[in-house]
């Protein structure tokens, strides 16, 4: 089982990755949500010129947030800079569509948006939005076509399973809706956030909760479709967004989502909070954690850290990992 690692991406992502590198990690793939993250592509291209090994990569594109040109242009020029390791995930979009003021896209121009992007990749023309496009990069560029990279699909449904079993190279998805699919044939990897608890140290700790609190904060943003739906906390959660004006609602809504709490958010945040909705545990229950989901079929784990100390995180998430076997 391959030991991945996701970034929302900063400024300082280049440096995780190099880190990540170092102790081994065979991927790192960014999130891009403009509102809210550092741009994913510049981030990519300053780590893709610092590292010789690990792939690298964006999780997720989506049809709603770029241009389909627009991604496959900066996923030619990624490979170029890290040829023969570059990855592309899409996805329907969920906080990256909300921040636009827009529900996800539907799994049918998923599909499209995948097919258009592996024509453009290989030098073809397409239709979109009623134009004929298609990437021109001649020799001065320096981008080289046509461009083999794997494209995974981002899903936690059926619906999207099935456009990833038609046109995609992988399935990303989470532990929740992962427990079937990681039973079938073919790559799937699995998300991974929290932290690995030092001897003694409770989820409760401040440093516990500030790189935990992002990952919980998650269950928050998802209301009443998420894991602690109905729960106080949630409750308490959704009622004071409701207190927001609805034009800005779906901006104070995943403020912060997925790399710090945001001020609503850490009003509600707990040790119990982070217990229920992450996987942090100490270094054995980590890889215990990991075993069980290697055991049950996934090929691959994509380990988000988050807090003010990344590096830390991802040497105690390698740590943990390293200790698969003896559990």
């Amino acid at each position: 089982m391959e030991i991945n690692c996701a970034f929302a991406t900063s400024v300082a992502t280049p440096d995780h990755i190099v880190r990540a590198e170092q102790l081994g990690y065979q991927r790192a793939w960014c999130y891009d949500s403009p509102s809210i993250y550092a741009d994913v592509w510049m981030a990519l291209a300053v780590a893709a010129v610092r590292t010789s090994r690990i792939r690298v990569g964006v999780g997720v594109v989506t049809p709603h947030v770029r241009h389909v040109l627009a991604n496959a242009a900066a996923t030619a020029h990624l490979a170029a800079l890290a040829p023969g390791r570059t990855d592309l995930v899409v996805g329907s979009g969920f906080t990256s569509s909300a921040l636009i003021g827009r529900k996800s896209a539907r799994w049918v121009d998923v599909e499209q948006y995948v097919l258009a992007l592996r024509a453009l990749l290989a030098g073809e023309s397409v239709e979109w939005d009623g134009s004929t496009v298609a990437l021109l990069h001649g020799e001065a560029s320096g981008v080289r076509l046509p461009v083999d990279v794997p494209i995974w699909i981002a899903a936690h449904g059926p619906k999207g399973f099935a456009v990833a079993d038609r046109v995609a190279d992988g399935v990303l998805t989470n532990p929740l809706h992962g427990k079937d699919r990681m039973a079938d044939e073919g790559p799937c990897s699995i998300t991974f956030q929290g932290t690995v608890l030092d001897d003694g140290e409770s989820a409760d700790d401040p440093r516990v909760l500030a790189a935990a609190g992002p990952g919980a904060a998650l269950a928050l943003h998802m209301g009443e479709y998420g894991p602690v739906a109905g729960h106080p906390d949630q409750v308490g959660h959704a009622a004071e967004l409701a207190a927001v004006p609805e034009h800005r609602r779906h901006l104070e809504t995943h403020r912060g989502h997925l790399i710090e709490a945001n001020e609503i958010d850490q009003r509600y945040l707990s040790g119990e909070l982070v217990l229920r909705t992450t996987m942090t545990g100490d270094r054995q229950e980590v890889a215990r954690r990991l075993a069980a989901l290697r055991d049950a079929g996934a090929t691959a784990v994509l380990y988000q850290p988050a807090g003010p100390d990344i590096p830390r995180e991802l040497e105690t998430f390698a740590e943990a990992a390293a200790l698969i076997d003896q559990v």
